[in-house]
């Protein structure tokens, strides 16, 4: 699922994303970064990333998970 564009800016990105339900989920911003996860199925699993990208172009957020697995992404600058 694309998830939505990133524009270009000077300060790092913080990328929260929580999963529950058995499976991997894989946060991608393309071009050039994955962001793999692994799922439980009876709890709720956050992970935190700080990303300092520098200037780039726009990036492209995508997210891929089975169907067993629920999730919430939260991007802020």
């Amino acid at each position: 699922m694309i998830v939505g564009d990133i524009p270009p800016g000077k300060d790092e990105l913080w990328v929260l994303f929580n999963c529950r339900g058995e499976g991997k989920a894989e946060i991608i911003l393309e071009p050039g970064i994955n962001m793999p996860s692994t799922c439980l199925d009876d709890l709720i699993s956050p992970i935190m990333n700080r990303l300092d990208l520098g200037q780039r172009k726009t990036l492209t957020m995508r997210i891929q998970a089975p169907d067993s697995v629920e999730w919430a992404l939260r991007v802020t600058r």
